[in-house]
């Protein structure tokens, strides 16, 4: 079994060659480094096809004991990949994830409760989390399972620090809005003002899917007028979207300026350090995958299609 100590887990990991119980008893192993590669393994095998009862029980022992928060990490989401296969005591382990002290095993945990039992009330209490990544995670779980209300995420536009949290409660609120002329006038003011870029950007998408009168004339007003180029471009989509032609075809002209506009300091930027500060990215997805530094890789949730919550940062 020591073979597999100095071997990369992602993408080539022993699990590939089927080797589950040899990546179980790893989990025991008693070097830090070997317990969150095996753990990480067990991701792609929990992906492929399931986990067995027993690697579940031993995962959420990790989950519940490891003095490692990458191993818990990857442990809990190894549990919220295995969905449909992992046995009724993997829920539960997921549960107590949530009060976890490191932010990206709760922010993980959301992901993996989002997959495991994903009516469940708790999602929603995720939005009064302390860190805004667990709070991005939980916008982005409702919001895929259809039960993000439009006055949740009229909130967390309004009032939450996190710029990740507005990008995707911007995301939902174009799809959930019950009051859509309030939305238009929300979203309006979004990307006339949000200091981040890929905030405003997913604003100006959400006025396009609304198409309405005023959706464009912000899109006119404000987005292709926009300081960041990124912004331009989306809103030439959107606003090309809201009126059912090729963005090609749209007789609008949009003028070349410096790209980006967002993150502002070292704590808001992508690999920067973890907190709320006003200006930073997102990703269960999109945003390229922003985590703190101190050497853990991309945030909750990287490399996946746009909104799809999984898996997390440390790579």
């Amino acid at each position: 079994m020591t073979e597999y100590a100095n071997r990369s887990a992602r993408n080539r990991s022993p699990a590939r060659d089927g080797d589950e119980a040899d990546l179980r008893d790893l989990l025991d192993d008693d070097r830090e480094p070997v317990r969150r590669d095996a753990a990480l393994a067990l991701v792609d095998r929990a992906d492929a096809g399931g986990l067995e009862p027993a690697t579940a029980n031993a995962l959420a022992d990790r989950l519940a004991a490891d003095d490692s928060a990458d191993v818990r990490q990857f442990a809990v989401e190894a549990l919220g990949a295995a969905r449909g296969e992992a046995p009724p005591e993997a829920e539960a382990a997921v549960r107590t994830a949530l009060e976890d002290a490191d932010e990206w095993v709760r922010a993980e945990a959301v992901v993996a409760l989002s997959r495991l039992a994903p009516d469940d009330d708790v999602l929603g209490e995720a939005l009064s989390d302390d860190s805004g990544w667990v709070r991005r995670n939980a916008v982005i779980a409702l919001g895929k399972t259809g039960r993000a209300a439009p006055e949740q995420l009229t909130d967390r536009i309004k009032n939450d620090p996190h710029p990740a949290v507005r990008e995707y409660a911007a995301r939902y609120l174009g799809e959930r809005a019950d009051d859509v002329e309030e939305a238009v006038r929300l979203l309006a003011a979004v990307l006339a003002r949000d200091p981040e870029a890929f905030v405003r950007a997913k604003a100006a998408e959400s006025l396009g899917d609304l198409a309405t009168d005023r959706a464009e004339q912000a899109l006119e007003a404000h987005g292709i007028t926009d300081r960041s180029d990124d912004v331009k471009r989306t809103a030439k989509r959107a606003l090309a979207a809201a009126r059912g032609v090729d963005p090609d075809r749209l007789d609008v002209e949009i003028d070349d300026g410096p790209p980006g506009g967002g993150p502002q300091s070292p704590a808001e930027t992508p690999r920067g350090a973890p907190g709320d500060g006003a200006g930073q990215g997102s990703g269960f997805e999109t945003s390229g995958g922003l985590g703190p530094g101190t050497g853990r890789a991309l945030g909750p949730s990287d490399g996946r299609l746009p909104d799809d919550p999984g898996p997390s940062k440390r790579r």
